[in-house]
């Protein structure tokens, strides 16, 4: 029930409340107040015939037909007994006047007391819906319209706390923002704890560089030795960019294979020792453009994640295809799933599905293929397994 129509229904109960108690006390009064009149009324008409005795023996009909009483009369006191619309009163000192009134004569009398009061009741009960409407327009727009706003918010496991519709929506957002809060907390903790990482690792890196360097010069084969400077300067890029000091992408016309290839080329040892057995599937392609050092942690980010889905081995589909005027990347595990109670937050950072895990890996991918224009997604498999796909714009 929204909480307009539980404040009006408030206004409507409260006075439903007092017009009970009061429409109680007001009837015992006004038949008291009845009763009352017909006794004083019986007591003028007796004092009357006192002082003119001989005039109320043919006045008696006339008394009934005035009055509508059921029955006026003059008798001796005590044989007429009490009891429910007898009304008497001493004339002289042997008789009494006794007049009887008809029970619905009463209950007429009642009802027409009872009028005013009635209609006041009526324009109580207007003035109350007025009152009660108005109220509640002015107390519950402003909050469902905030509780309008705070269900635009994005959604997250939070439990109702009661109170309402709009009061719970309310409740939720407080919520929702107080968990953004911590965990944008949590964001500048690790951040700052990235800073100083990246600081201790790129002296480090520095010196594996120059060494690297010396022994390619040396050596009869430089391939092995590029490959190692490639893996360094790529480190460097991400301590870099730990380090709060993020480069401007370097994007060159790229084959999207070659680029997929060396990362798997770079990981076979690793993906050998998991048991995992890597099937490429290429379609011929256009050139994308791609910073190759940042590019190649995605691709090796999803082939990792792809491999730690199946601790026992498998096969891993690594695609390349063109799709709707642009180039696609998917890697296919035959892992369990991404749980479906995450939904997009497998996006989000510290957001992970392994025991170990940090949660950082598709956070700084999906960054990094938004950086170049693209999109990342994943399709679950009808049967298990996940395919995490990205796709870029073709060059030129």
């Amino acid at each position: 029930m929204g909480l307009r129509r539980r404040l009006l229904l408030t206004f409507l109960a409260l006075f439903a409340a007092v017009f009970a108690v009061t429409a109680i006390i007001s009837t015992l009064l006004v038949g008291r107040a009845v009763e009352r009149r017909l006794e004083e009324q019986t007591e003028l008409l007796a004092r009357l015939f006192s002082r003119n005795p001989g005039f109320a023996q043919g006045k008696l009909s006339f008394v009934e037909q005035a009055y509508g009483a059921q029955s006026a009369s003059l008798e001796p006191p005590g044989r007429v007994p009490p009891g429910q619309g007898v009304f008497r009163a001493p004339v002289g000192s042997s008789l009494e006047l006794v007049m009887v009134y008809a029970p619905e004569v009463i209950t007429r009398e009642k009802a027409r007391a009872m009028g005013p009061f009635a209609a006041v009741a009526l324009g109580g009960l207007a003035v109350v819906l007025l009152l009660g409407y108005l109220s509640a327009q002015a107390v519950a727009r402003p909050i469902e319209e905030l509780a309008r706003q705070a269900g635009a918010l994005p959604q997250d496991a939070v439990r109702p706390v009661g109170g309402g519709r709009e009061l719970d929506q309310l409740v939720d957002a407080l919520n929702r923002m107080l968990a953004e809060v911590r965990r944008t907390e949590r964001l500048g903790v690790m951040g700052q704890m990235a800073v100083g990482v990246a600081h201790e690792i790129r002296n480090p890196l520095s010196s594996m560089k120059m060494t690297v360097q010396m022994l390619r010069e040396r050596a009869a084969d430089r391939e092995p030795f590029e490959r190692l400077l490639r893996e360094i300067e790529r480190l460097e890029l991400t301590a870099a960019e730990l380090a709060g000091g993020s480069q401007p992408l370097k994007k060159e016309p790229s084959r999207l294979e070659a680029v997929v290839d060396d990362v798997l080329e770079l990981m076979r040892l690793r993906l050998d020792h998991l048991g995992v057995r890597v099937e490429r599937r290429y379609a011929p392609v256009p050139a994308v453009a791609v910073d190759v050092l940042r590019f190649k942690r995605c691709v090796m980010n999803l082939v990792l994640n792809g491999a730690q889905a199946m601790p026992s081995g498998g096969p891993l589909a690594v695609e390349i295809a063109p799709r709707d005027g642009r180039v696609r990347l998917a890697v296919t595990d035959g892992g369990p799933g991404v749980p479906e109670a995450l939904g997009d937050r497998i996006f989000e950072p510290f957001v992970t599905t392994k025991a170990d895990g940090v949660g950082l890996g598709l956070a700084l991918t999906k960054r990094i293929v938004e950086d170049h224009a693209g999109t990342i997604g994943y399709d679950r498999g009808v049967t298990g397994g996940t395919t995490f796909w990205i796709e870029l714009p073709v060059h030129g």
